[in-house]
């Protein structure tokens, strides 16, 4: 990981709990942690066997003021979710992306910057994305992009 600014927190520097989904599986959180993040597992506070509902699992992240991070696509169209989201004031980075865990855990670490920018510079609820995007000179770049904020939601948008 690299070295953090002297300016902006690293998200080890902040100090947050990350809350990994049932799509994650074991390694994501694994590695998460192997990073330095502190991560509870959805399989540590739900049976394996269980298959509980997003707003259920999304409720119980943002009551305990913990991230939550899926991997589930669809969850950014479940108006359920969303308004669940919103309404607990939950913070949820979906990462995006057909690749293996490690990856995804990548994907995530790579995109520690502009995770840390909505972090610090959202007050309320949102939905973002982490993905990797292309830029000029075909460098690929993975980033957080905001989706949906509480602001956003309150005036009516949907995505």
């Amino acid at each position: 990981m690299k070295r953090p600014s002297a300016t902006k927190p690293s998200l080890t520097q902040l100090n947050l709990t990350f809350f990994t989904d049932r799509d994650l599986g074991k390694a994501v959180p694994r590695l998460l942690r192997e990073s330095g993040l502190n991560v509870e597992r959805y399989f540590d506070h739900f049976d394996e066997g269980t298959r509980v509902p997003d707003n259920e699992w999304l409720q119980y992240a943002a009551a305990r003021q913990w991230i939550a991070l899926s991997h589930d696509n669809n969850i950014r169209h479940d108006r359920e979710a969303i308004r669940t989201v919103m309404e607990s004031s939950g913070r949820l980075f979906v990462l995006r992306g057909k690749v293996p865990s490690p990856d995804l855990a990548a994907l995530f670490i790579q995109a520690e910057k502009t995770v840390v920018e909505h972090l610090t510079e959202q007050r309320h609820a949102f939905i973002a994305n982490v993905r990797r995007t292309s830029h000029r000179g075909g460098v690929v770049r993975a980033a957080a992009e905001m989706m949906l904020t509480f602001d956003q939601w309150k005036a009516g948008r949907v995505p």
